[in-house]
């Protein structure tokens, strides 16, 4: 029993769909089994071993090394252990994951950490669109967990978000936070168009350049300093721009008051 480095031997010709793979499905495994197993490249199910070179670990973490721009589903609906991934993932990275870790060196595509609910969740990269947010279809986005992106991130991140964390180390993308019922955001760099389109409620602290506010957005001078310190001194502890928050002041506007008006954008000096 052991943990599995895998390395990717070729970019593979089609995108590959990695969701069989967790620290808990492997764990149990020999490396004839694990090269056996079967993964979805295009609409074609190969082995394993035909893609990636298999070597045993001593502790239990699976790691992935590579090229996998093209590998989606990296950590799908993980609920425990550990995934790292030596570069850059594909879309759908730790989708519905309810636990454990996963940590990439790289950027992530579509949708990272779509419908997630617990775990941590950290992209050592830029993450794509529409990341923090439901799956196609789905009403619900990320419920629960962190989620680190250590460099920028695509449109509408965090849309339909309903609870958790969600830290942006760079710029975000126009709609940030678009449709969010609760749970927080925050962002060290620029924002574009159109932050907190639709949000019924939520935070979304601005720690960098202050972003065009709504219309639909009024200021509020109620005082907040007990919520504020007890906030900054959460979203301190991830470091970088975060780290001086609990020593700066806060401006707070209300909105989106066509929807309700129950979401703050904390505005940072």
């Amino acid at each position: 029993m052991s943990g599995w480095t895998l390395t990717l031997k070729q970019a593979p010709a089609l995108r590959l769909d990695l969701r069989a793979l967790s620290p808990a499905a492997l764990v149990e495994l020999s490396a004839d089994a694990v090269a056996k197993l079967g993964v979805w490249h295009g609409n074609e199910s190969i082995a394993l071993g035909e893609l990636f070179t298999i070597a045993p670990r001593s502790d239990h973490e699976l790691h992935l090394e590579g090229d996998l721009s093209r590998a989606d589903r990296i950590g799908w609906q993980l609920a425990g252990g550990r995934i790292h991934v030596d570069g850059p993932a594909g879309d759908y990275l730790g989708a519905g994951m309810s636990g454990g870790e996963i940590v990439t060196r790289g950027p992530a595509g579509l949708l990272a950490a779509c419908e997630m609910s617990g775990g941590r969740l950290e992209i050592g990269g830029d993450a794509g669109d529409y990341a923090a947010s439901a799956l196609p279809g789905s009403m619900d986005g990320m419920r629960g967990g962190t989620l680190l992106v250590r460099g920028s991130a695509g449109a509408r991140f965090g849309d339909r978000m309903r609870r958790g964390s969600a830290l942006v180390f760079g710029d975000a993308g126009d709609f940030l936070a678009s449709r969010m019922v609760a749970g927080t955001i925050a962002v060290a760099g620029r924002i574009g168009a159109h932050v907190g389109y639709g949000m019924r409620r939520g935070s979304v602290v601005c720690a960098g350049a202050a972003p065009t506010v709504p219309p639909t957005f009024v200021a509020n001078d109620a005082n907040i300093a007990v919520f504020w310190q007890l906030l900054a001194r959460d979203l301190a502890r991830h470091g970088g721009a975060f780290a001086t928050l609990p020593a700066r002041r806060v401006h707070r506007h209300l909105g989106d008051l066509a929807a309700g008006g129950k979401g703050e954008l904390l505005l940072c000096d």
